[in-house]
């Protein structure tokens, strides 16, 4: 049995928090270029390696076990323990706006509902039908990897980097159509199938990379997001989020560096990471619907400060409000993807109340 990895505590903590970031800078990004817009487009920058690192660490998680070749664990396990959840979140999220719309029936929210079975009902969704996907396939993707040689990895590397080349270009010479049809085929389920196997890569590294390099890289990269992002915007007259690209690119490779960093340098238990990572999954599901709602009652951040405060306010209700319902047996599964035993193990209110009353 695989030892806790703690780095990945971390870096779900930390991608979780970029994500309720992004989407709730992403409508103060549209307004006018002022110094708000330069404090949001530099953080927004960073929070954008969270999708990346999701995919990165399934990626490891899923390629290094020798449990994906058993297709048997796959769908009993597995895939339940994502699309139970996102069948419940995605019927909170058609009660709210069915209700929200001022039209509220069963009927329309069942009509909501069924929609989801083809593509999402709410544009965040995006990531959990892509990571199913890729699920679906890990077994085949498991038995290819390992069964190459060095010189088949190697080729591996190189296909991902490619893909990753051709958006870094693409970001620096926009003016110019500079596609490759082959490397655009490469760029299956939108380029994060080459992130996720890339995460397997970084998490199998034997030898460390100095830190000084990655800190000296990645710094250079988040420079370049920034300020590119700065340009495009105002040479396009709107937020142009080119540099900003998830799935290949200059974030791709920031995102290497950040995982190479929280690998070499957090992989021990520290603060309460541990207790909040299992959260995390219901946060990214979770966090978008509760926005809405706060939008609703009139909470729209306009400015830097007011946009920090929103995510740290929209974090800590997921949180609060995942940890009440994954202390709830009947729901806990629904609402987590965990099992409840897991949940009092990990992160609800009873392992809470057990770990103040054994100190």
């Amino acid at each position: 049995m695989k030892s806790h990895i703690y780095y990945f505590d971390h870096l779900r903590v930390f991608a979780a928090l970029g994500v309720v970031f992004m989407h709730t800078a992403a409508p103060p990004l549209r307004m006018d270029l002022n110094w708000n817009w330069h404090l949001l487009n530099v953080v927004t920058s960073l929070a954008f390696t969270a999708v990346p690192l999701f995919f990165m660490i399934s990626g490891y998680l899923l390629l290094s076990s020798e449990k994906t070749a058993d297709v048997s664990v796959l769908l009993k396990r597995r895939l339940p323990r994502l699309i139970v959840p996102l069948i419940g979140w995605t019927g909170v999220e058609a009660l709210w706006k069915v209700y929200s719309s001022g039209a509220f029936s069963a009927y329309a929210v069942v009509k909501r509902m069924v929609s989801a079975i083809a593509s999402p009902t709410f544009l965040v969704f995006w990531f959990m039908y892509t990571l199913i996907a890729i699920y679906v396939i890990s077994p085949i993707l498991y038995g290819g990897i390992h069964a190459l040689d060095r010189k088949g990895h190697i080729f591996v590397l190189v296909l991902i980097a490619l893909v990753s080349l051709q958006a870094i270009v693409q970001a620096l010479m926009p003016q110019k159509d500079i596609q490759v049809d082959l490397i655009n085929d490469l760029g299956i389920f939108g380029g994060h199938l080459a992130t996720f196997v890339l995460g397997y890569y970084l998490g199998s590294m034997k030898k460390k990379v100095p830190n000084g390099w990655l800190l000296g890289v990645g710094a250079l990269l988040f420079g370049i997001i920034s300020v590119g992002t700065y340009f495009l915007t105002k040479q396009n007259g709107t937020y142009t989020a080119t540099f900003q690209k998830q799935s290949a690119g200059f974030e791709i490779l920031l995102a290497s560096c950040i995982f190479l960093l929280f690998k070499q340098n957090c992989n021990v238990k520290r603060g309460i990471s541990s207790s909040l990572a299992p959260l995390m999954f219901g946060v990214y599901l979770m966090h978008a619907i509760l926005l809405s709602m706060l939008y609703a009652v009139g909470i729209n951040p306009v400015t830097f400060v007011q946009t920090v405060l929103v995510t740290l306010l929209d974090f800590l209700i997921c949180l609060l409000t995942l940890k009440t319902v994954a202390t709830i047996k009947p729901i806990c599964y629904l609402a987590t993807g965990m099992s409840f035993a897991q949940a009092c193990g990990s992160c609800n209110w009873i392992y809470t109340y057990r770990r103040i009353k054994q100190r």
